[in-house]
């Protein structure tokens, strides 16, 4: 986020600076050679991430991807699902620290002297040095707080001395994960108001894949399902669409082959939509009721490739439908377009890995509802782009 703040003066200027604000920063008053004192900080809005598990080998690396994706202002919850549900960890993180700089050098006023401007010019660039040390100070007490309220946790700790699940049950399908994952959403939003708004997102550790969340359960939550195999296509499909009808905002399914940082990212990033999105020359569009690309899909998709083959990046490969047909359907149709253009990108090199597959059915329409212009797939790279 860049904020600029301009202070007023004979000669006015202005400083940029990225992901802090300036408080107590008011504008220079005459007969003084400073501003008052300038005190940065993090601008953050407050998060919440909760994961919902069956048993400690659920949880293996999910102590890494906290302490990866951790962040200022942020409410975590761990649960393990049974009969009861059971409270592993809640915790709130630090707010952001803060840093104060020396107040902005004021201009000379009326009837300044080339000396006076020269002089102010020289006690401004040394000004905006020690803004940007300030910064640098601060980023490393927002690392300093994180670091040491992750260590207070013990996360890695408790987890292992979780009780194994009894056997398979229905404690820890899909449904009874987003059943705990809800009510303890519930109960962060009665305790904090509702402050999170989008940012929120819900792991759930399950390889029952099967069973559905009641309408409107997870309204609002992005949803990650995290299994310990690939799940076939169908299932993988079946859930999402579930999970979307259970009210997700977004949702998606996670085996094995995606890498802790690939998954630390998705976390990060709530499933890419904050990220840079890669836009081919037109939308990536199918036949009704179709997911088979045709030559026009397939030039514009080999524009992306050398994108893709960079270190350290992931796609998120993004599935709609029109609204024709079904909801159920719909959902199962976005997700094939989607792993037609992620085998594509498989079959010319690109890792299985790095590619996350999410149908979203007949939603964010482009254009009225039965147009062939919703029936499309679009592509967002998250990574080190140059």
């Amino acid at each position: 986020m860049r904020k600029f703040i301009e202070w007023g003066g004979a000669v006015g200027t202005a400083i940029a600076l990225t992901g802090c604000s300036l408080l107590g920063a008011g504008g220079p008053t005459r007969g003084g050679s400073t501003g008052p004192p300038v005190v940065l900080t993090q601008d953050t809005q407050p998060s919440a991430l909760l994961a919902v598990l069956s048993g400690p080998g659920s949880g293996a690396g999910l102590s890494g991807l906290v302490a990866a994706t951790a962040r200022s202002r942020e409410d975590l919850a761990i649960m393990q699902s049974g009969a009861p549900s059971a409270t592993v960890l809640s915790s709130s993180s630090p707010a952001p620290p803060s840093t104060v700089v020396p107040g902005m050098p004021l201009a000379p006023g009326a009837g300044e002297t080339s000396y006076l401007a020269a002089q102010y010019a020289s006690r401004l660039k040394h000004w905006h040095g020690e803004v940007a040390v300030g910064q640098r100070a601060e980023a490393a007490k927002v690392h300093q707080a994180l670091s040491a309220w992750l260590t207070g946790l013990g996360l890695q700790t408790r987890l292992a001395k979780l009780a194994e699940p009894r056997g398979p049950g229905p404690e820890g399908s899909l449904a009874a994960e987003s059943a705990v994952a809800a009510d303890a959403l519930a109960g962060l939003e009665e305790e904090s108001g509702n402050v999170f708004g989008r940012h929120r997102v819900v792991l759930l550790y399950t390889d029952d894949l099967a069973s559905r969340p009641p309408t409107g359960e997870l309204a609002g939550d992005t949803v990650l399902v995290v299994t310990s195999y690939l799940p076939t296509a169908a299932a993988a499909s079946a859930a999402q669409a579930n999970l979307l009808a259970a009210g997700a905002a977004q949702a998606a399914v996670i085996g094995p082959e995606v890498t802790a940082a690939q998954f630390a990212a998705l976390v990060s990033t709530d499933l890419g939509q904050g990220g840079m999105q890669e836009h081919v020359s037109a939308p990536v569009l199918f036949a009704n009721n179709g997911a088979v690309l045709n030559a026009v899909a397939v030039a514009q998709l080999a524009a992306l490739l050398p994108r893709l083959r960079e270190a350290k990046v992931t796609a998120v490969v993004n599935g709609f439908a029109s609204t024709t047909g079904n909801a159920l359907g719909n959902y199962a149709l976005s997700y094939r377009r989607a792993a037609a253009v992620a085998a594509f990108f498989e079959a010319h090199g690109i890792p299985a890995g790095s590619l996350i597959n999410v149908g979203h059915g007949a939603s964010d329409l482009v254009a009225p509802g039965s147009s062939g212009l919703n029936r499309r797939v679009t592509v967002v790279i998250e990574g080190p782009a140059g």
